[in-house]
C-alpha cells in the first residue's frame, strides 16, 4: 500500500519533504552511525536538493548516490551527477561523500564492474531512496522493454545495479544507454519517496498501482511489494 502525500503548492511539497529527509537521514545516522541517500536527476527533484542541502545534519556521514545515470560525462548537460553537484552537494551537504555511476569506460556494460564495486561499498540496508516516474511508467533507469531490464528486476539479484539501453523515445531523448539501480536494489532501501508533480502524471501512477506487467511499467515493481514502505510525494 502506497501512502500519499498531496499537496497544493509545490513549495509546500519542498518543504514538507526535506524536513522528512532530514528526519529519516538523522535516524540513520542515529541507529547505524551512517545513512545512505539515494538520489535521481530531473528538474522536478532540484528544489527539493536545494532545500535539503541547508538542513542542518551531521552531513560527514552521509552518503549519497545516485540511483541512475545516462552514460556522458559529468559534464554534459544530461548528467546527474552534474546535477547532484549543482544542487545538492552545496551549503551544509557539500560535507557529503558522492558516489557516482559514470566511469572512463566506453560504454555502460563495460563500466557496469567497477560502478557494482563502489556501490558494494555501500552500507545496507540504504536509508532513504528518492525516485521519480515517467509519462511510460519508468522509474530509475527501469524503462519498459529496454534491454536489460529483465535482468534489472529479478527479485532474488545480488546485483545492485544494472545496464540498461532503453528504447528511443521523447521520454529517453537521445541518452538511451544507462547505469540504474536494480530493482532488488531498491527494496534494499528502508524508505522510498517517489515524487513527481502534474495531473498526467498522476493518472499514469493510478494506472501503474493496477494489477499489470512489470515489464509495461517498471514503478509496478515498487507498487506492488511489501518489503518496504513507499510514500507518493505529488503537487500539481
Amino acid at each position: 500500500m502506497v501512502k500519499e502525500f498531496f499537496f497544493e503548492q509545490r513549495h509546500h511539497l519542498v518543504t514538507a519533504l526535506a524536513a522528512e529527509c532530514q528526519d529519516v537521514l538523522s535516524e540513520a545516522i542515529s541507529k547505524h552511525g551512517v545513512a545512505t541517500l539515494l538520489v535521481s536527476g530531473g528538474t522536478t527533484p532540484a528544489p527539493l536538493y536545494e532545500a535539503l542541502s541547508k538542513m542542518e545534519l551531521n552531513w560527514k556521514k552521509v552518503k549519497i548516490a545516485l540511483v541512475d545515470e545516462r552514460w556522458v560525462d559529468a559534464s554534459h548537460t544530461a548528467s546527474n551527477e552534474a546535477l547532484i553537484r549543482r544542487t545538492l552537494l552545496i551549503n551544509n551537504a557539500k560535507a557529503a561523500e558522492f558516489i557516482g555511476m559514470k566511469n572512463a569506460s566506453k560504454t555502460a556494460a563495460a563500466g557496469h564492474a567497477e560502478t557494482e564495486d563502489h556501490y558494494h561499498k555501500l552500507p545496507q540496508p540504504f536509508s532513504l531512496a528518492i525516485v521519480g516516474m515517467g509519462a511510460d511508467g519508468h522509474t530509475a533507469s527501469l524503462f519498459p522493454h529496454a534491454k536489460g531490464l529483465a535482468e534489472a528486476l529479478k527479485p532474488d539479484s545480488d546485483k545492485i545495479t544494472a545496464a540498461i539501453t532503453a528504447k528511443q523515445s521523447e521520454i529517453t531523448g537521445a541518452n538511451t544507454e544507462r547505469l540504474t539501480l536494480t530493482a532488488s536494489a531498491l527494496l534494499k532501501t528502508e524508505r522510498i519517496v517517489i515524487l513527481f508533480t502534474g495531473e498526467d502524471k498522476l493518472t499514469i501512477f493510478n494506472a501503474a498501482q493496477k494489477e499489470g506487467p512489470i515489464e509495461d511499467m517498471p514503478i509496478r515493481v515498487l507498487l506492488h511489494q511489501e518489503q518496504v514502505p513507499v510514500e507518493l510525494y505529488w503537487a500539481p
